[in-house]
């Protein structure tokens, strides 16, 4: 059996940006803010931040251990636990591979935006074109999404193709600090907007009542979860190419607090542009606006509605449009990288196939899978239901109990923490053990039987869409494809798990670099 060069980040702060940059997705942008104000507002983040320092930090410290620990991906760690468990890391693998099909084609859809919004700027401040029949077009014309996605495929793949410290780790060097600048200017120019300060009461006055409801509590943790990026893949890997004896616990608290960080401050910029919508209508209440506050259609309707009219005419609109645009796209540029590299890494640590040929050949698979969201973008939902909802939770449950049960935490724990900043005590056990997969058997359970069907409503679906509940087509609920794609990974997974391995399965993952 062979084995393969390793790859390292060349700095730990390429590492911590790298991380941030797979955690700050989409939902960030479209998801939280409307989250908040549903929930609540102010008194929403009292579950949200519980959700964070019980759930949300400890597996995201976990997936960094156990990559760290295992130097691997998710199948070569789940395999060094105990052999039969390997086929638990491939349908991680998978399941990630899959919601990059179709996460790209909303990326091309945000690509396309970046210059449709200087282009027809003037149309849309004149009212002779509206945001939604813009979008409807675009979504309706396959040659113009083919475009947008052929160019995202590139930037993501020359970014994996050139490596760890030569691609992911410079494209994130400048990523994260650019999206974090352009999120700046949005801000200031939402927050000082006339009306702004109304849409921010709405996004953050506290409505304690709220937090009696368990389905606020269930968003909560739902989206710790999610806006993490715990996936027991992607930061499995990313740690995995950080030297031994680095510092781990710190770095993810960094990650985890960046993140959140950056919902709780984009909102600001969200609801700042809604409450001057609100202001130019004459309205009282968002919900009398009759638009979307959140999901696909506050980025794709609602912003650029509000863009239109901004003051200064149809060049500031073009301007803050594609400052809108451009920080949606980086943000899930970043967290695509992030799903093509774990893909790559577990054919790698298996197969012992060069990155090269092999990012290359997902690249291209990916490219031609993504077609059937092009051509048809309602199958979206019913493959997110599967791979972007449902899978996840039981998966990154598993994992917390098969670390918790199987490995032993404390293992893990006394590992880290001869080079941690900052320690981990016996907390983290009962974390990782008991509240961690306790919080998502709930959340699993919320969503498969008592909210029939629909995983949380809004809660843990990755692009902030509503699933198919219902819709014609459906079986009990479920849609068809939902089922088919289930079935589909499963049987994957099962092959890929039978094939030999070909490069060196070490017994410890301990040893020194």
């Amino acid at each position: 059996m062979g084995e393969i060069a390793a790859e390292y980040w060349k700095r730990r702060k390429g590492f911590i940006l790298a991380a941030i940059g797979s955690a700050i997705g989409l939902g960030n942008i479209w998801r939280f803010s409307w989250l908040t104000y549903r929930n609540g507002g102010g008194a929403f983040l009292i579950p949200y931040f519980i959700a964070l320092l019980i759930v949300g930090v400890p597996l995201l410290i976990l997936e960094f251990l156990l990559g760290n620990y295992f130097a691997g991906s998710s199948p070569k760690v789940f395999r060094k636990i105990r052999d039969n468990l390997e086929i638990i890391g491939w349908i991680a693998i998978l399941d990630v591979f899959i919601i990059g099909t179709y996460y790209a084609v909303v990326l091309a859809w945000v690509f396309d935006y970046i210059w449709l919004s200087i282009i027809y700027a003037p149309q849309l401040a004149s009212g002779t074109l509206s945001a939604s029949r813009l979008f409807g077009n675009l979504v309706t014309n396959p040659w113009l999404v083919l475009l947008g996605l052929a160019v995202t495929w590139f930037i993501t793949w020359y970014t994996v193709f050139r490596g760890v410290s030569e691609g992911i780790e410079k494209a994130s060097l400048v990523a994260i600090p650019l999206l974090w600048i352009l999120s700046i200017i949005l801000v200031i120019r939402g927050v000082t907007l006339p009306g702004a300060d109304t849409g921010i009461n709405w996004y953050l006055s506290p409505d304690f009542s709220k937090l009696t409801s368990g389905s606020v509590w269930i968003d909560a943790f739902g989206q710790i979860l999610f806006t993490l990026s715990i996936m027991a893949a992607p930061l499995i890997v990313y740690a995995s190419y950080m030297p031994k004896k680095s510092e781990l616990p710190n770095s993810a608290w960094i990650t985890a607090f960046a993140n959140c960080g950056f919902s709780f401050f984009f909102g600001f910029a969200t609801w700042g542009i809604i409450g001057y919508l609100m202001s130019l209508k004459n309205v009282t209440s968002p919900a009398a606006l009759n638009i979307p506050l959140g999901g696909g259609g506050l980025a794709f309707i609602t912003i650029p509605t509000a863009m239109s009219q901004l003051p200064g005419g149809p060049s500031v609109a073009a301007v803050f449009g594609l400052i809108f645009f451009l920080v949606l796209w980086l943000a899930g540029y970043t967290s695509l990288i992030s799903i093509i590299e774990p893909v790559y890494a577990a054919l790698r640590d298996k197969f012992g196939v060069t990155r090269r040929q092999t990012v290359t050949a997902v690249t291209i698979i990916s490219f031609i899978i993504g077609l059937i969201f092009v051509f048809d973008p309602d199958m979206i939902d019913p493959v997110d239901f599967t791979v972007g909802s449902t899978n996840l939770v039981w998966i990154v449950m598993l994992e917390a109990a098969v670390a918790g049960f199987y490995l032993g935490v404390k293992k893990l724990r006394e590992y880290a923490n001869p080079y941690a900043e900052l320690k981990l005590g016996a907390w983290f056990d009962y974390l990782i053990k008991y509240a961690a997969p306790i919080s998502m058997a709930v959340i699993l359970f919320y969503g498969l039987w008592y909210a029939k069907a629909q995983v949380v409503v809004y809660s843990i679906v990755q692009a902030g869409k509503t699933v198919m509940i219902n819709a014609p087509g459906t079986v009990n609920g479920v849609h068809p494809v939902s089922l088919i794609v289930m079935v589909a990974l499963l049987i994957a997974a099962i092959l890929v798990t039978g094939f030999k391995w070909r490069t060196k399965i070490e017994e410890t993952g301990i040893a020194e670099v």
